[in-house]
């Protein structure tokens, strides 16, 4: 059975995996990003952080975009 955890890392994944970064500035009314040639930046890449090779115990994930940034998004229980 999976933790809650590793549910919500899976839903993240998804999620991740699906996101618009063009589509959510103009949303917000803003402009998109762009890398240094002014082409829209991306995701590239979603993965955990156990499969990207995070040294952690924490559940989340590792989100890499097409101008070489990396975000990471972690979870914590804390109630």
């Amino acid at each position: 059975m999976l933790t809650y955890e590793e549910i919500l890392e899976r839903a993240l994944l998804i999620a991740a995996e699906n996101l618009a970064l063009e589509e959510a500035a103009e949303t917000a009314g803003d402009q998109p990003l762009t890398d240094d040639d002014n082409e829209p930046v991306e995701v590239r890449e979603v993965q955990t952080l156990a499969d990207a090779g995070f040294m952690t115990r924490n559940n989340g994930i590792v989100i890499r975009l097409t101008d070489g940034r990396e975000y990471t998004l972690t979870l914590n229980q804390y109630r």
